[in-house]
């Protein structure tokens, strides 16, 4: 398994990337899609880094103007962060390659082997999720 990830991590870093953006800049824009605005303390939660280490990560995205922070009329303090024009046109592209690939590899594999393969990440992310709810009433 471990050696699968570090392949298709290493197959990904190739597919095209003009901004050389790493995996955990590619996953925060991939986030910022899916909930449209999100605090620096959200990515720092997703990712499991410091805040000042997804402050730093979020700086990058902001100075590429893939990102933009704003402050609510409402309380001045907080910082959301959203998708610029540019950052949704790059994450849409970048996930369009990274399907692309991922459905040729699959594409080759009979519909039996899919399913057992869906069947055991079904699997994996129940297990991981119960564990991580035993973690919480620790």
């Amino acid at each position: 398994m471990e050696r699968w990830l570090q392949s298709a991590k290493n197959r990904m870093k190739t597919l095209e990337n003009p901004l050389n953006l790493a995996n955990g800049h590619i996953f925060v824009l991939k986030y910022l899609h899916r909930v449209e605005t999100c605090k620096v303390n959200d990515v720092a939660k997703l990712l499991g880094i410091t805040s000042g280490a997804a402050t730093g990560l979020t700086d990058k995205l902001v100075s590429l103007g893939l990102i933009e922070r704003t402050r609510p009329e409402e309380d001045r303090r907080v910082v959301l962060l959203s998708l610029t024009e540019s950052g949704k046109e790059t994450i849409e592209s970048t996930w369009k390659q990274r399907h692309e690939w991922f459905t040729s590899i699959v594409g080759q594999l009979e519909e039996s082997q899919v399913d057992v393969i869906l069947d055991a990440f079904k699997l994996l992310f129940h297990l991981l999720e119960d564990k991580q709810e035993q973690n919480k009433e620790v």
